[in-house]
């Protein structure tokens, strides 16, 4: 399989979309691949192949199509995939995994304040699908698991929510416009648990209303209008 991280093949791929189909208005990045494995023993080269397979080949397909859109003033819509670990719902093994997925959610969530109105920007954040994700025998860079371990990966993925309904679901999500698309149900405890960390650490260590402005905007803002007044 070619570079899915390389910007050359990104964009010939987006040139035989757009050379076959001449308008191009929806775009979906899903390429990733699993990770498993304990944080202290990763090594560079996985976190390195991880990061380029699930984020970066993404960032570069969302972009080319996005550039295209802007130039020739279209519209589109963009769908990235990110994951339930993105939101909230982690487990020991899947650091690299899901440290990438936070990055999509990341990029997406900027995206979309950086993008016109008329191009949209959703992520997908799906739970176990019955796929066979557990296979990167055909991916560059991926991890080769052991056969044993191969053969339980794929016990647990057969036990997934229908690619169908995964799909479905993502097709009218992006096509409403949602910002997060998700499917399992599962993940949005988690989710509240994040938030609840998060409620809890600013009551004991900010717990009250600063009167100074400390939002990054409203600073940029001021700065730029002191600057173009000479201030």
């Amino acid at each position: 399989m070619a570079d899915l991280a390389s910007p050359h093949n990104v964009a010939n791929l987006a040139q035989q979309a757009l050379f076959r189909f001449e308008t191009v208005d929806l775009v979906f990045a899903n390429a990733g691949i699993g990770a498993p494995g304990g944080l202290t023993k990763a090594s560079p080269e996985l976190f390195d192949a991880v990061f380029n397979i699930n984020v970066k080949s993404q960032w570069l397909t969302a972009q080319v199509f996005a550039r295209h859109w802007i130039d020739t003033e279209q519209a589109g819509r963009i769908c990235l995939t990110a994951s339930e670990h993105s939101l909230g719902y982690q487990h020991a093994g899947a650091g690299l995994y899901t440290a990438s997925k936070h990055a999509i959610l990341g990029l997406a969530d900027v995206w979309r304040h950086e993008l016109p109105d008329s191009i949209s920007i959703s992520v997908l954040c799906p739970g176990i699908v019955k796929t066979g994700f557990f296979d990167q025998s055909h991916v560059d860079g991926a991890p080769k698991p052991r056969p044993e371990a191969r053969a339980f990966s794929e016990q647990v993925m057969a036990h997934g929510m229908s690619p169908i309904d995964v799909a479905e679901a993502t097709i009218d999500g992006t096509l409403d416009g949602e910002f997060l698309i998700v499917t399992h149900r599962v993940a949005r405890q988690a989710a509240l648990a994040r938030w609840q960390d998060i409620d809890a650490a600013y009551s004991r260590q900010v717990p009250n209303d600063d009167a100074a402005d400390y939002g990054v905007s409203s600073i940029i803002a001021k700065v730029a209008k002191d600057v173009g007044s000479g201030a």
